[in-house]
């Protein structure tokens, strides 16, 4: 009921058209009879004005179209094989590129299916009129626009419509179910110039199209491809996913009735919108032919102060009449425009150039394979007016102007596509009429009116062969894939060796192809050393515009950075990762990702690859030079060990604290083989080594530096009082055991760190190996170090508070000079360690470790020990007996000198019974063997001093032991203070030369009770060294 109302609705709509139509407009159809009819659109004419849509006659897309049809027609006629008894008729009319006239024109299609009883009116046109034939499909249009409304008329009366040119996207909806079309989507033609774009390195562009469904879907098809060139792989359906990015810095629509001074303030407007660090030079155009007409004229009054590289859709193509001969032609110079590939239908150029105008009524068509003579006029009513505007002659006055004769070698780009929609219509009518090749048995269904669905579908489904044995079946989109060539504008003496040329003052050379391959993937072939770029002049070819030009918003980031946008995603500021990160992300969410440890970024910084892990090599210089410190250190230190221990009786050795020195040796050798766990592989194993022996050789060294230093403090502080105290610990047993605690703290505290901070081996990433290292805090190893530092900063300071013992007391000096330069080394090796912490320069960092570590042990080695390893090697009568030769004579002067001058002390009391302590005597030689000792213990006879020389006034010390003990109360208290003295040279004697229960017996002999007191005052220089 509806298609009724609506087909009664439009018939009364055509015939009152009709009665108000001038007779121009009703003889605007080209008609030709047959026993059924296929109908055209095309623009014979261009657009004139709203009053008037009519304007000059079009050529190429006018009547060499129309003439194409017509051609394919008499073609399939001929071909008995081909609807064999039915003559195919046609009925063309013109668009005039005008929506709404081609409308009006299309009515005519649809009249013949509506009934003569549906609604009849006055002045009516007759029955005879061509607009009354059974249409049963329409080749056209050739603009979108034109396309979308006949479809919109044709689709209600079930009529199929097959379109050689409209490329607009929309017309692949599905409410146009009767639309098809020979010539691909635009949607090919916008993946064909984003390549292109992307090949070039064209990056910012300003785009620019016509008002309309040809420009804005063209537009619309192109900006949503950049849309999704960086969307997830998923979501690329039809175009590859690729690392360049466009974007549109503007765009503008142009309107049919714009003037060219409204494009050129378009395009001013568009100019100044661009910044000054932005570089836009390339203007993508979807454009009808009349509006690139008046773009470039527009470009033109500019005077050469802008000259953009145009980049044109296939409505530009490589058509003559858009650019106007010396006017427009050298700002068109280095444009790019697209054009579907297509060949030329075989004698097309003969049966062209045989047409003359002004011929009879009668169609006269002979074979193609003939020669044409004098050939239609009627069918196409509107070849007159092109012969008299191709040769400038009119038709009704001049008697010469049928003798001029075609001779065309330009041809329109869709020729091909109209012989193409034609011969399917042909071959679905074919199969819709059940034919063979000899005859059609369902011939007499053309007189009813044809199934334009069923049609239709064998339009969709069916494959066709074309006249030159091409296939041509549509896609699910019910359009047929085609491939584009690329051209470039320039002057003819301009040639490519890679591809044909046109002959003409300024021509399209071919410099390129796009097409899509067997997985409908885009693939462009462009010859970019061919493209002549806008600049030039009429002479000048010289490299300088064979450069490409740049169109950019900002400077491509280098490898390694990252982009951070500004707005437009074209846009950004380049930040650079840092040297273990890779790129990762999508184009517009790219951040620096690090490489896991244990791997290092590519080359080009997008993966991460597993990188060869090491440690300080050991044959380095950076190794070497440690190991040999250890090394020799070692050595050294071990021979010291061996040397003490066999002269661990020695009055230098016994002097020095035989146990404290035995104590800070094993810190000196710990010290010296830490050097190996710190170079070595890192391990779990030896990085728990580490922890604990470094702050434990420390400790050991400084431990027991502290606790000698604190003893001899102590000791001059309580003789400087003149204190008759006893010193508590300073026995060796004592001294060991407050050395012991001190160690056992810096072991705590390592143990401490240890379960505080575990310990792993840690990987340092450098270019292309990975460092492994056993992790360290630094905080954390300072902290260990602390104690230590804490030890030697009171060490310092004992060393400073007795550095004015009596010279016989002297060690102290050394012990100073130990605790002076170790200061030194750590306040210069702190810097140094913790600055390649930080930089990562883990070999410095390992090598500064080990060589301090060598330099604190060789600083207490040398310092400490080297002066009594000298006097045990080269000078062993100093590490003798007292009494011996000039040692004890040189002594003894030290001791004289310190008695007044006034004193002759004689210590030879027969009336008293001295102290047993006396018996000892500082100048009787002690005999080696422990029988003469013993015999020396438990004689009475007294002990003296000999060959020990007088002082100035002579002074003659003799201690006398004998039974007289009367007068040892009245002499104690005026001899006490000589008592003391010589009391300590007899001690420090006793020490040196006799062993444990004797030296106790001696001192028990001397009036003393224990050791310590003895020790209190018994240090000569000869013992401390």
């Amino acid at each position: 009921m509806f298609y009724y109302l609506i087909s009664s609705f439009i018939l009364c709509l055509y015939n009152i058209s009709l009665i108000f139509a001038d007779t121009s407009s009703i003889s605007r159809s080209a008609h030709r009879k047959g026993n059924v009819t296929l109908g055209g659109l095309f623009p014979v004419h261009e657009y004139g004005s709203p009053q008037e849509p009519c304007g000059a006659i079009s050529e190429f897309r006018g009547i060499q179209r129309l003439e194409a049809m017509l051609f394919a027609i008499e073609q399939i006629n001929d071909d008995s094989h081909l609807l064999p008894g039915i003559e195919l008729g046609a009925l063309a009319l013109d668009t005039c590129s005008d929506d709404n006239y081609a409308v009006e024109q299309s009515l005519g299609f649809v009249i013949g299916r509506l009934t003569s009883s549906s609604c009849k009116c006055a002045n009516a046109s007759s029955t005879d009129s061509p607009h009354n034939d059974n249409v049963f499909g329409v080749v056209g249009a050739t603009l979108s626009s034109v396309s979308v409304h006949v479809a919109n008329l044709l689709r209600l009366f079930q009529l199929p419509q097959i379109s050689y040119a409209s490329t607009t996207p929309k017309l692949s909806e599905p409410s146009f179910e009767y639309f098809a079309r020979t010539v691909p989507s635009d949607s090919n033609q916008a993946r064909a110039i984003v390549d292109i774009l992307q090949h070039l390195n064209f990056t910012y562009v300003n785009t620019i199209y016509s008002h309309g469904d040809y420009g804005e879907g063209g537009f619309r098809e192109f900006r949503r491809l950049l849309k999704i060139l960086t969307a997830p792989d998923d979501e690329l359906n039809v175009i590859q996913k690729k690392q360049t990015r466009i974007c549109i810095a503007d765009e503008q629509r142009l309107y049919r009735d714009a003037t060219i001074p409204d494009i050129k303030t378009m395009l001013q407007t568009m100019f100044d919108r661009i910044k000054s660090d932005v570089q836009v030079r390339v203007y993508v155009l979807f454009l009808t032919k009349e509006d690139a007409r008046k773009l470039l004229q527009a470009i033109k009054l500019f005077n050469g102060t802008f000259q953009p590289v145009l980049i044109a859709s296939d409505a530009w193509g490589k058509e003559s009449s858009v650019v106007i001969n010396g006017e427009t032609d050298e700002i068109a110079i280095g444009a790019l425009t697209l054009e579907l590939v297509s060949i030329q239908p075989a004698n097309f150029d003969k049966y062209f150039n045989s047409l003359k105008p002004d011929l009879p009524a009668d169609i006269i068509f002979k074979n193609i394979t003939n020669k044409y003579s004098k050939t239609i006029s009627s069918r196409n009513p509107w070849f007159n007016e092109f012969w008299e505007n191709r040769f400038g002659c009119s038709l009704t006055t001049s008697s010469t102007c049928l003798n001029y004769q075609l001779n065309e070698t330009n041809w329109d780009s869709k020729l091909q596509f109209i012989v193409d929609a034609t011969y399917v219509f042909a071959h679905a009518l074919h199969e819709y009429l059940n034919c063979s090749s000899l005859s059609c048995p369902n011939a007499s269904l053309l007189g009813l009116d044809i199934d334009g669905k069923k049609l239709f579908q064998l339009i969709l489904e069916k494959t066709f062969t074309m006249p030159d044995s091409r296939q041509i079946q549509f896609n699910s989109e019910r359009f047929v894939p085609g491939h584009y060539r690329i051209y470039n504008y320039h002057q003819s003496h301009v040639k490519s060796s890679s591809f044909e040329t046109i002959a003409s003052p300024y021509e399209y050379v071919t410099v390129g192809e796009w097409k899509i391959d067997r997985n409908q993937n885009g693939k462009l072939n462009l010859a970019i050393d061919s493209i002549v770029w806008p600049g030039t002049n009429t002479n000048d070819v010289s490299p300088l515009f064979k450069t490409i030009p740049i169109s950019r918003c900002s400077e491509p980031c280098r490898v390694g950075e990252v982009h951070q946008f500004q707005g437009d995603s074209c846009c950004w500021v380049c930040t650079p990762c840092n040297e273990t990160s890779i790129v990762t992300g999508s184009a517009k969410q790219e951040r620096c990702e690090p490489c896991s440890l244990g791997y290092w970024p590519t080359q080009n910084r997008t993966l991460c690859y597993k990188v060869k892990e090491t440690s300080v090599e050991l044959l380095s210089v950076i190794a070497l030079v440690p190991i040999s410190l250890s090394i020799i250190g070692n050595i050294l230190t071990l021979y010291v060990v061996i040397l003490f221990y066999q002269k661990r009786q020695t009055p230098i050795v016994k002097a020095s604290g035989t146990e404290l020195c035995f104590i800070m040796l094993g810190g000196i050798h710990l010290c010296y083989l830490m050097t190996f766990p710190i170079i070595m592989r890192p391990h779990i194993v030896t990085c728990i080594i580490q922890r604990l022996g470094i702050g434990l050789a420390f400790s050991m060294m400084y431990a027991a530096l502290l606790t000698k230093t604190n003893r001899i403090a102590r000791i001059f502080e309580s003789t400087k009082k003149q204190s008759r105290l006893r010193q508590q610990y300073i026995s060796p047993r004592s001294q060991v055991a407050i050395c012991s605690c001190l160690i056992m703290v810096q072991l705590f505290l390592s143990l401490l760190w240890l379960a505080y901070e575990h310990p792993y081996v840690d990987m340092i990433a450098y270019e292309r190996l990975v460092m492994l290292k056993c992790h360290t805090n630094k905080y954390s190893f300072l902290f260990s170090l602390s104690y230590n530092a804490l030890l030697v900063l009171i060490c310092t300071m004992y060393a400073v508070r007795t550095r004015k013992v009596p010279e016989n007391f002297n060690e102290t000096k050394f012990i100073g000079f130990t605790c002076y330069t170790t200061c030194i080394l750590w306040l210069a090796f702190l810097p140094i360690y913790f600055t390649a912490h930080e930089t990562g320069r883990h070999q410095v960092h390992i090598a500064t470790l080990c060589v301090t570590l060598s330099l604190c042990a060789t600083v207490a080695l040398v310092c400490l020990f080297s002066p009594k390893v000298y006097i045990i090697i080269f000078h062993p009568e100093k590490n003798m007996r007292l009494t011996k030769h000039l040692r004890s004579q040189v002594h003894s002067m030290r001791f004289a000198s310190r008695i007044p001058t006034t004193t002759n002390l004689v210590l030879n009391h027969t009336t008293g019974n001295q102290n047993s302590a006396n018996k000892e005597s500082l100048s009787t030689a002690v005999p080696s063997d422990s029988e003469e000792k013993q015999q020396l213990l438990t004689s009475n006879q007294p002990i003296t001093l000999q060959n020990f020389p007088n002082n100035t006034n002579n002074s003659n010390l003799t201690i006398n032991n004998n039974n007289n003990n009367n007068n040892n109360n009245n002499n104690n208290n005026s001899n006490s203070n000589l008592r003391k003295i010589s009391t300590m040279i007899i001690a420090s004697h006793l020490d040196s030369c006799l062993n444990d229960e004797k030296r106790k017996l001696a001192i028990k002999k001397c009036g003393f009770t224990d050791d310590e007191n003895l020790y209190s005052d018994c240090m000569p220089k000869e013992q401390m060294m």
